[in-house]
């Protein structure tokens, strides 16, 4: 049996008087910012399904926020398909990597004119790994074939060879890197973490896939194994306590 479609998209940036929104009504009709009404092709809807599985929509985290701040955009998307399949995400100032991809979709499925958003990475292969200690920071970060390294201060820059990338994402799928969790501990721990552990966040982006999670004291399973595969690509030793 069929669900209910549900399709949902509103953003907003202060002090814009009018949000960006569209959405999907019983009978295939759309609405288009406070009350512009178009109708539907079971084809477009069709076309509109397709594309958010080619994008990939279903792995994007709940949410993407820079942290409390006044203004900025802010967004929030609704879907679930026939299957009920179903997502729902927010944002604030911050995005997907292929968040306009998201944008065009809807505007060709609904004929609106939302923006895209003009800054936004257009990086294919990204890895950005953080970790804060009280003695300092270590920040990793591969985009396309260029590595650097700044562990407590000291920097060091490297370019990637092609071959050994390849082998790097190739280990990424099989240490289950995709499967990771947003934030750890995914549950309340037993016990309270002790103070002055290391804090750590991870921005890791293959063309679709992306994967956005951060921790404190706690880490994934595989974790050491990814760290080891990162090394081996920089051919750099540096080291995350855990």
């Amino acid at each position: 049996m069929n669900k209910k479609e549900l399709i949902y998209y509103e953003g907003n940036s202060f002090p814009s008087p009018e949000p960006d929104r569209v959405e999907l009504k019983e009978s295939n009709k759309g609405i288009i910012g406070l009350g512009i009404e178009v109708q539907l092709s079971e084809t477009k809807i069709k076309n509109f399904w397709n594309k958010i599985d080619e994008i990939n929509i279903w792995d994007w985290e709940k949410n993407y926020s820079i942290g409390e701040v006044c203004d900025g955009h802010m967004w929030k998307l609704r879907l679930r398909n026939r299957n009920g399949k179903t997502k729902i995400v927010s944002g604030h100032s911050e995005y997907p990597h292929n968040f306009n991809k998201l944008i065009k979709a809807l505007n060709n499925l609904f004929g609106s004119k939302i923006d895209i958003i003009e800054d936004l990475s257009t990086e294919t292969e990204v890895v950005e790994l953080h970790a804060a200690y009280y003695t300092g920071p270590v920040f990793i970060s591969l985009y396309e074939n260029k590595g650097f390294i700044n562990e407590h201060g000291e920097s060091t820059e490297v370019k990637i060879d092609e071959f050994k990338k390849q082998n790097f994402w190739k280990k990424i799928d099989e240490l289950g890197v995709w499967n990771w969790h947003s934030k750890y501990p995914h549950k309340k721990p037993k016990y309270e973490a002790p103070t002055c552990q290391v804090h750590w966040s991870l921005k890791i982006i293959n063309h679709d896939k992306s994967k956005y999670c951060s921790g404190y004291y706690f880490f994934p399973r595989n974790f050491k194994k990814f760290v080891k595969e990162l090394n081996n690509l920089m051919g750099v030793e540096f080291k995350i306590q855990n």
